[in-house]
């Protein structure tokens, strides 16, 4: 039978699993209760004690006092946060539901904005989410809110927006009508959130983002939290791949007969946790566990379609070849060498990686002495490609070319690893220009020489220690006067000539003149 709004007691039932959090539950809910939706008369919150042994039982109970038609107690034994939500759900009467956890908090706006916008679209969407942001020991926003880059709300059609990913219930809210006491798998310890929104999901692929509200995540700094100690389980290796993962992927196929771009996506992404580890704990699998963990691994991944690897945010370069190269055939690809271009890339069947010309070089100082200036800076280096032989300096003045060798060493503790598996590392570089050799105006390219072949690096990065910038371009060393600037794929330098000096004047007032306009 269609549930009507009058139905609901309330606009929305906060479900919240209490497990030994005393420090941190009362902030949480007076998060709740100062929201400017009103809260006597919109919200009620369930506090679920999931067996609790500090005073966060005695504090629900509190609360539960304070406001007797607002707030319900559950005291039960110790079963998980997903036994503690199914039994919170039991209990919902709120036309809409979240899953705040006990530690953090939702700011004032937030369920005014959501439920706003969920009458205002109305039966097209069951989930609208809003944007995490941490708090206490990190102060940064969640890698995942590219999607709320809007002003206002919108709903996201996965079909056509598959990139962006939903997997956190606490940021989510949920029509009550689609919720029953088995939404949340209790032989799950980690990802039961994003196997309960992915059965949504497949229902119906479209939900509300509300830029305007915000979850609150915290970061402790005791380094506690489920989050923080998850890496060191052994069920968020294996459980997570049998009974989430593949779960997903089978139960697409059994729902509509093939597996959807949003669904590859968002295994993907949840993949990428296992593949940045670059070596699993000695003392959470045995050895033969980690085997077969990293078979399941590598099956899950070859469900994935090449584009969806490809298109993930935040996937390094090194890494995304190297999984590649494994789906199609360990160590795979044809290295291809671009004499035009001055670069190499592996080239497959039907696409090319990265090249080894992309890896920017991150300029880190630029020193200038009596008679030369010294430059730093490093670049990350695949080791798939040929290990290089040789840094050095191209500089090209008109028609004239100079070649100024580098002093390099390896960081390996800065690449990136796999398993143990060394897939990057960095190379530190120092470079010695006289000013002799800058008599006119010069062209700096950074280049290598990788096996036989000379690589010309195409684009840079700025370290915080790097001077040169749009606003400051000039520098001056004794009698030596240079206009320093940073272009696509050179550092250029000019003396400090009349004419050099009025072009750069003038080029300084087009910026002033852009930025107001």
């Amino acid at each position: 039978m269609n549930q009507t709004v009058s139905d609901y007691r309330f606009k929305f039932s906060v479900v919240t699993a209490v497990y030994n959090v005393e420090p941190y539950l009362a902030e949480a809910i007076e998060s709740i209760l100062t929201q400017d939706i009103g809260f006597e008369e919109s919200v009620e919150i369930i506090l679920v004690d999931d067996g609790s042994t500090d005073r966060s039982g005695a504090i629900c109970d509190e609360y539960q006092q304070k406001f007797p038609d607002n707030i319900k107690v559950i005291h039960k034994e110790n079963g998980g946060a997903s036994s503690a939500r199914n039994e919170g759900i039991r209990h919902a009467s709120g036309r809409f539901v979240s899953f705040m956890d006990a530690d953090d908090k939702l700011t004032p706006e937030t369920l005014s904005a959501v439920y706003d916008f969920f009458i205002q679209s109305e039966n097209q969407i069951d989930l609208v989410s809003v944007p995490i942001y941490y708090f206490e020991k990190r102060d940064t926003g969640h890698k995942l809110n590219y999607k709320y880059d809007t002003e206002s709300p919108q709903i996201i059609d996965l079909t056509k927006q598959y990139s962006y990913v939903q997997m956190h219930i606490s940021s989510s809210f949920i029509r009550r009508a689609l919720l029953n006491e088995n939404t949340f798998d209790t032989s799950l310890r980690y990802a039961e959130d994003a196997k309960a929104i992915m059965s949504l999901l497949l229902n119906n692929p479209k939900y509300g983002v509300v830029p305007a509200g915000r979850y609150m995540y915290r970061t402790r700094s005791a380094l506690d939290s489920a989050l923080n100690v998850s890496k060191h389980r052994k069920e968020w290796y294996i459980d997570s791949l049998k009974y989430y993962t593949f779960w997903a992927l089978d139960e697409s196929e059994r729902r509509l007969g093939y597996v959807p771009d949003f669904v590859q996506y968002t295994i993907m992404y949840d993949l990428l946790a296992r593949f940045r580890m670059k070596k699993f704990p000695d003392d959470v699998m045995t050895a033969h566990e980690k085997e077969s963990f990293l078979s399941m691994l590598f099956r899950a991944l070859q469900r994935i379609d090449d584009h969806i690897v490809i298109e993930q945010h935040n996937l390094s370069p090194e890494l995304c070849d190297y999984l590649l190269s494994i789906k199609k055939a360990p160590d795979s690809g044809t290295l291809v060498y671009d004499a035009d271009a001055e670069n190499q890339y592996f080239h497959y069947s039907d696409f090319n990686s990265c090249s080894s010309a992309s890896y920017p070089v991150f300029l880190e100082t630029l020193d200038f002495q009596e008679n030369a200036f010294t430059l730093q800076a490093h670049v990350k280096i695949y080791t798939r490609f040929p290990y290089p032989s040789k840094m050095f300096l191209r500089l090209i003045s008109g028609s004239q070319t100079q070649i100024i060798d580098c002093s390099f060493y390896e960081n390996r503790d800065e690449g990136a690893l796999f398993n143990g598996q060394q897939l990057s590392l960095t190379l530190y570089f120092t470079a010695v220009i006289p000013y002799d050799m800058l008599k006119s105006s010069t062209k700096v390219e950074f280049c290598m020489i990788s096996g036989s072949n000379t690589i010309k690096f195409h684009s840079f990065r700025r370290g915080n220690e790097f001077p040169v910038t749009p606003e400051n371009s000039r520098f001056k060393s004794g009698k030596h006067v240079f206009y320093v600037t940073l272009a696509s794929q050179s550092l250029n330098f000019e003396p400090g000539t009349p004419v050099a000096r009025l072009k750069h004047k003038a080029m300084h007032c087009a910026r002033v003149i852009r930025r107001h306009i």
